[in-house]
């Protein structure tokens, strides 16, 4: 491959004149500059965007943090971020967190340490200070997925609350009073939400709030399948499940299968998030479809906006995305 010593070499100017020509760092004569470029094209070469980028103080990296890659929620998140990342010629580095606030702190300072230039962040419930560190030194950052209120920073989230609602009046319209939730974790403002519109949706239809009907399983599908089996051995009444991420709705299905639970004969089932399985599993689920792709790519593009913007600040930004309730034959 052609370096920027044989392009100097071929153009007859110094090292110095290609990296002025290339990164536009410096007035370099026409003659010069058509020089330059003309090897360039003859020597087909191609700048190292990294190079570049520590030649202004950049890396040219961003950081994406999520709670669990595993989740097929966030690959989606991923997908949209690096597209907008790709297209301004950066690159994305991916980390986990497990949810774990120490893991995340840890990864901040790491990625902190490779220089990148920016973090989006699905935050872990704990990691308030981590990401008020961040905000004090000025490092661009973007809050996806999670409610931050107390913070000012731009963020991009579903509008979960209403979620919530619709997957619950949904039940309620098909009869069902005794409906279960299965909630991920309590801590985290998304599915703190989604309860919302869950308990909003009873009390508008003058249904009892039952706490006892209120689960909550931790990330795992093993976690999901266990609070379902004690759910329904405690609450046979229970005629309807309200599963508040596609992890919980694996477990619960996991569940029906082995003990032969039908659905929705003898239990119906709303899920939220549509994973590609949804539609083709039998029965098809019901479903409360984010939009992951969207908010990986709004989060990549406020970010861009303050790495390139105008150095005086503007005011954070807040990107609500709507959901859609995919009704199906699982409800």
């Amino acid at each position: 491959m052609a370096t920027m010593k044989d392009v100097a070499r071929l153009a007859d100017v110094s090292i110095t004149t290609v990296s002025h020509v290339i990164n536009d760092t410096r007035y370099v004569s026409p003659e010069l500059t058509e020089r330059v470029n003309k090897a360039i094209e003859e020597l087909n070469y191609h700048p190292d965007p990294i190079a570049q980028g520590l030649s202004k103080g950049k890396s040219q990296m961003i950081a994406l943090m999520v709670s669990d890659i595993s989740n097929p929620f966030f690959p989606h998140i991923a997908r949209g971020v690096e597209d907008y990342t790709r297209k301004k010629e950066f690159n994305l580095i991916l980390s986990n967190t497990d949810e774990n606030s120490q893991q995340e702190k840890q990864n901040i300072s790491l990625l902190k340490s490779k220089r990148v230039d920016g973090f989006i962040i699905s935050p872990t419930d704990e990691g308030h200070e981590d990401l008020s560190d961040l905000l004090v030194e000025g490092i661009p950052l973007v809050i996806i997925d999670r409610k931050m209120k107390d913070l000012e920073v731009d963020q991009v989230y579903s509008d979960n609350k209403d979620g919530g609602y619709k997957a619950t009046q949904h039940l309620i319209d098909r009869g069902h009073k005794d409906i279960g939730i299965i909630l991920e974790y309590s801590g985290i403002s998304s599915f703190n939400e989604r309860l919302k519109g869950y308990k909003e949706a009873l009390s508008d239809n003058g249904i009892n709030i039952r706490q006892d009907l209120i689960r909550q399983a931790g990330m795992e599908v093993e976690g999901a399948y266990e609070t379902t089996r004690t759910l329904l051995k405690a609450h046979p009444e229970v005629s309807a499940i309200f599963s508040t991420n596609d992890l919980m709705t694996e477990g619960v299905l996991l569940y029906f299968k082995e003990v032969g639970v039908r659905c929705p004969d003898d239990v119906a089932l709303v899920g939220f998030d549509d994973p590609n399985w949804a539609a083709s599993f039998n029965p098809a689920i019901t479903a409360v479809a984010q939009q992951p792709y969207e908010m990986g790519y709004q989060a990549a593009k406020l970010l861009f906006e303050q790495l390139h913007g105008e150095d005086e600040p503007r005011p954070p930004r807040i990107v609500e995305l709507q959901t859609e309730l995919k009704v199906r034959e699982s409800s």
